[in-house]
């Protein structure tokens, strides 16, 4: 039997907000809508992932949230105030199945 997404839970110490990106403004810079908190597990660890076209990508880290929502590289993540950056950009982001559908998203940040 999986691990339930409460029990999960237990293993994700940090908060990390998303940000929707919704627009451009007048100046080319990204608008964003409300930012939603996510509880989330936050590993800096530099590792190699095929990106984009099956090019291997250097992501400096990797963070699994507790939720069903996956993010897209346009939207804007901030991780707690520890973390450096504390926006990094999203390389990568999937949903991670078990028996019951999405259990939680895993994402790759540069």
């Amino acid at each position: 039997m999986g691990m339930g997404i409460n029990d999960f839970r237990d293993f994700m110490p940090h908060t990390v907000t998303v940000e929707p990106y919704s627009a451009q403004n007048n100046y080319g810079e990204p608008t964003y809508g409300t930012a939603v908190s996510y509880p989330a597990r936050v590993e800096m660890k530099s590792r190699r992932i095929a990106g984009s076209g099956g090019v291997e990508i250097a992501a400096r880290g990797r963070i699994f949230l507790g939720t069903t929502t996956v993010p897209s590289a346009k939207d804007r993540i901030t991780l707690p105030a520890s973390f450096v950056p504390t926006q990094p950009p999203i390389l990568d982001a999937y949903p991670v199945n078990d028996e019951n559908g999405i259990h939680h998203v895993e994402v790759f940040i540069g």
